[in-house]
Parts: C-alpha cells; structure tokens; sequence
C-alpha cells in the first residue's frame, strides 16, 4: 500500500482529521516540501497517527514570543519551512511596515547551541536577504538579550532569535524582535502571523552569494564588549569577595554570564566545566531540559559548589535570558537534596528588586516617578516593595517578558523604568536592553550575596527580613501535560469549564473573585456584580481567595509547551490568622495553605474538564 493510499485510509476511518489529510497530502506532492517526504513515510510506516495528526491538523502560529515548538516534518512544526514562512512573513510586514530606509537598517539574527540553530539561522538571513533585506548575523551562539542589546545599537528594523528556550531538546523556535529592540507586541505579532499565512513562496537568496552582495554580514566580536560593559555599569556596590559557581546548562551563557562576572572582578568564580559545552542534547541535565527553574537542573552545580565550599551557584538556560540560583542550606550546607537548595523566580526577583531599590534610595539615585513592572502570574510581594519605595507598580500584564518590554517603550513622560521581573527567572535592570536577561540578574544577584556577606549575613537572611517586612508569600506552580491533538482539546475543554461555570470554592476555600483577562473582566462570586479591567487580552483565568487579592489561583494554556499551567499565591499579607509566633510558623501556615489551594485546582480542572466532555 502506498503513503497516499494509506492516508487516505485513515482519513476514511476517522483516525486523522480532514485538516491533517489535506495537509500531508500536500506535503507529500507539492515539490517545495520534497526533502520531508522521507520523514512523513517514516511516520506512516510507525502508524504514528496521533503524531500525524498533531503536526498536520494546523499550522504553528506565534505564541509569547513567536514560533516555538518540537522539530519534526508538518505545518505544526518547527523546520526548514516553517522557520522560512517566518522568516518570510516578517520580511514582507517589514518591506509594508513603512519604516525609512528598512531594507539598509536590516535585521540582526542570533542563536543558541540548540540543534540545528546555526542552520534556521542561516536559513533565516538566506529569506530575509532574498526579500531585499540585508541580514546582519551573529558569527556563533548569542544570549538573546545581546540580540535586543545589538538590535537597539545598530538601529536596525527588527531582529530573531532561533532558540526555544528552556524546551526540550526536540524542540526549536523562531522568536522576532521589532525596531524598539522588544519581542513583537499586538499588533505586530498578529500581522507578522498573518504575512506569513500569506506566503505562498519563500524569496531566498544562496547564502554565500548574499554575502558576496553584501546583503548578508556576520558580525565578529565587537559589539561583546559594548554588552559588557553596559552590564558592568549596572553595579550597585564594590562587593565582590564570594565564591560562585556558573553553569550555562550547555548554552551560550559562556558570552554573556561569565564575562559579566569576570568583569565585574568576583575572582572566586567555578564554571562547571561538563555544562560550558555547547551541545543541543544537553547531555548532563536531567530529562535533557536544561531549564533553570528546575532544581533538578543544577545538580552537577551543586557537586561542584560542595567541593568548593561556594557560597551562592547561578544557572542559566540555554538562550541566557533566565537565571536559577541555589544556596546553601542552613543547617546542611551544600548536603541537601537541590530542591532544598534552589530558591525559585518570585523569591529571587523580591531578592533583586529589594536589593535595587534599597541600594538606589541609598545613594539617591531613586527615580521620582520610577516604575517596577511584573506579570499577572508573578508574587505581588513585588508589587508591595515598590509601593513601599514610593515607585509605580505595574503587575497587570500578561505572561511574557514582551509585554514588560512594552510598557518600557510606552512609558509617559517623566517615568523611568527601574525593575522588571516574572515568576518563570526572568529579570531585567534599567532599559539597556528590553528583555530579560540572565547576565544582568547573575551579576547584581551575587554582588547581593558578597555585600550580604560582609555583615555575616545571606541571601536566605535577606529574604526572610523581606518576608517580615511584607508578609511571607508561597508561590506553587503546577502543570499538567496533554499532548497531542486530542491534549489541545483537552486543555481548551478545561479552560471552557472553568469560564462558564467558575468554581465556588478550591480546595474548600471560597472564591472571592474571577478575573477572565479574555474578556477583562472581573466577576464577584459574594455580591454577583461585574467590573472592567485594564490591560491586554489573553486566555488567563484567576481566581481570588481573598479579599484583598494576594491570595489567588491563575490558570493559563502555555504558549509554548503542549500544556495548562496552575500558579498559586498565598500569603500572610492577606490572612492574618496564618500569621504564626514566628516567621518559621508562618511558613508552616501558609504553605500548608498553598498545598490545600494547589489540589484543590488540579480537582477543580478535573472536574471542568469532566463537565464539559458530559
């Protein structure tokens, strides 16, 4: 039986949806789609049918920061095609966008150590130079935030990425930056994607011949130690007698990281010398995710940080853009499992933002009418530092670093961005570049750590002073995996159940308020009125456990991973009956609390999802 026969078989059976037949089917004969047919007849061969259909049934469309998703043959996938229609779609929105002299400003390309990133890159500065466009690519693996850094420097009209992050190592990503040196925000995201459902052909030039043309130029390494040097400026004190150990999670955090460290003159710095190899399989990282969230990710650290005697390990992920950090524990040292070691994104963005704002009013450096920026999903203690300090808080925007980035582009006269952070390890100070960036959190993180020092005190002191000072704040992030086709249904069913009949309790705790950032609108369970909100749109859902708010429950799809994530607050700022004798009692209270409101979620989920199937 022949591929095509075969297909059409299943199509016939139901086993694969008319969308997935047509487009496999395309595939299959339309020549620009030729070098996949190999891949396709394997998967048909296997009787893969859930693969084939994920991967056909639609095309990848932009997600918080553009295409990200698992390598593989079909629209739904991240290939040479995909990454060349979005390559295209951007070149075409720019050549319309108006902007003077767009096609000489160019766009600046960047990758990491991912597998095949060199070669979307190179492919990516082919369709942008065969549209006219001269292509300005970086010669090897870049942290992200040196894209936006360069981008800003060289006044370009946009620039990409080719990274996925934290992913899997089957996974790849497109992810495009606009003039202001910012991921593409609404409306440029939307009309980058509709471009490139438009693009009927890919307009590429050979690669060697665009650089012969001069449409195509690779940078070397001038404009590193204009980065560097912007992120030493950034330095708050003179502290720096600590002992560090750097992991890049065998990314490229080597050309950010570590020269911002040796720059900064912390003379005790230990590279994990297995993770400073670049290798898209990330060999050494449990699961192969090299994602500094998970504690998991930092064990070989960790060794290393025992034979030292460190006093504070600093993780990155691969991109370089996010940063994890573990310390030692109280009473055990270095000989405690990671995840009694690793603090996680909220604790270390209070860390930070404390940090800067103290040292900032210190020096009286603090901005009249500064601005602190952070997501919906992130601890609101942050919120309260920069009330506190007299700054503007601005904690209503939705998940991804862009939508920080946007609001340091738009803000009004008189206001100057200080911090920005989000509970997933990004963080970023001042506007140097308008993205998260893990050389700026490493660098201001340990220079914490060796002031802290000084005094005979640690960075696990300083967060429990914030915690007296604040409330003490359990933030618990779940979630729950559905792959495939039938997983999309699936997630889209839960976030349907929970909208149209929003739970009344979670985990035997009422519900106060449910804020749908859909519709931005916010609903009152106890007196049935509903308000407005301000802000972007997305598919977040939250729910409100107390009065005065902290204390809450989010719900949202990921834009980047085949799953729905559950983010829980609880706090003492909001109940004073959790408020123990002591801060140690306290902790107890709360994340008992949080634990209770974490299952009784998951329950909640479970039971929309039954609903709505019924």
């Amino acid at each position: 039986m022949t591929i095509h026969q075969q297909i059409k078989d299943w199509a016939a059976e139901n086993k694969i949806s008319a969308e997935a037949f047509r487009a496999v089917s395309q595939w299959l004969t339309d020549s620009v789609f030729a070098d996949f047919v190999p891949e396709i007849q394997l998967l048909v061969e296997n009787e893969d049918i859930d693969e084939l259909e994920d991967a056909f049934r639609t095309h990848i469309e932009f997600g918080t920061g553009g295409i990200r998703g698992k390598m593989g043959p079909g629209p739904n996938r991240i290939n040479l095609r995909t990454i060349g229609e979005a390559a295209q779609g951007l070149a075409q929105y720019i050549l319309k966008s108006g902007i003077e002299d767009a096609r000489d400003k160019g766009v600046v390309i960047a990758y990491d150590t991912r597998n095949n990133s060199d070669v979307f890159a190179r492919e990516t500065a082919a369709i942008i130079a065969g549209n006219g466009i001269v292509a300005r690519l970086f010669d090897g693996p870049r942290a992200t935030p040196h894209l936006s850094f360069v981008l800003r420097k060289m006044g370009a009209v946009a620039g990409v990425v080719i990274s996925a992050s934290h992913n899997p190592p089957s996974d790849n990503g497109f992810k495009a930056y606009w003039i202001d040196g910012g991921q593409v925000v609404p409306p440029h995201d939307k009309n980058i994607i509709a471009e490139v459902g438009a693009v009927k052909r890919l307009n590429s030039v050979d690669y060697e011949e665009g650089v012969e043309r001069g449409l195509i130029e690779v940078f070397d390494a001038e404009l590193d130690a204009q980065y560097v040097k912007s992120l030493a400026d950034l330095s708050l004190c003179d502290a720096r007698d600590i002992r560090v150990v750097y992991t890049p999670l065998h990314g490229v955090g080597a050309t950010s990281v570590v020269p911002a460290l040796h720059k900064f003159g912390y003379a005790h710095l230990r590279v994990v010398e297995a993770q400073d190899v670049p290798d898209g399989n990330f060999p050494t990282v449990a699961g192969g995710v090299a994602n500094p969230e998970d504690p998991g990710a930092l064990s070989l650290s960790i060794e290393d940080a025992r034979q030292v005697q460190a006093d504070i390990v600093l993780a990155s992920d691969p991109d370089a853009d996010r940063l994890g950090c573990a310390l030692p524990h109280p009473q055990k040292g270095w000989d405690a499992a990671p995840e009694d070691l690793a603090i996680n994104g909220n604790q270390i963005g209070a860390i930070l933002c404390y940090y800067i704002l103290t040292s900032l009013k210190e020096q009286n450096k603090l901005p009249d009418r500064g601005v602190v920026c952070k997501t919906i999903v992130t601890t609101d203690l942050i919120s309260l530092i920069a009330r506190d300090f007299g700054l503007i808080p601005v904690d209503n925007l939705l998940v991804g670093f862009k939508y920080i980035g946007d609001v340091i582009n738009n803000l009004s006269g008189g206001e100057t961005f200080v911090f920005g952070t989000e509970e997933s390890h990004g963080y970023l100070f001042t506007d140097f570049v308008r993205d998260k960036d893990a050389a700026v959190a490493a660098v201001l993180l340990a220079e914490c750590a060796a002031k802290l020092k000084r005094q005979g005190r640690t960075l696990r002191d300083y967060l429990d002073d914030i915690y007296r000072a604040f409330g003490y704040f359990c933030e618990v992030q779940r979630s729950t995996y559905r792959e495939g086709a039938r997983g999309n249904e699936e997630i889209a069913q839960i976030m349907n159940g929970l909208r149209q009949n929003p739970p009344a309790e979670i985990g035997g705790y009422r519900v106060v308020e449910v804020i749908d950032h859909q519709t931005n609108t916010v609903h009152n369970l106890q007196t049935g009125n509903t308000r407005s909100i301000q802000g972007s749109t997305g598919n977040v859902l939250a729910f409100t456990l107390s009065e005065k708010g902290h204390t809450r429950v989010t719900a949202r799809p990921s834009g980047t991973e085949p799953k729905i994530k559950y983010y829980v607050s609880a706090t003492s700022a909001d109940c004073a009956d959790l408020a123990g004798e002591d801060l140690a009692q306290t902790r107890k209270n709360v994340d008992q609390f949080a634990c209770e409101i974490v299952n009784g979620m998951l329950d909640s989920a479970e039971c929309a999802l039954k609903a709505v199937a019924l």
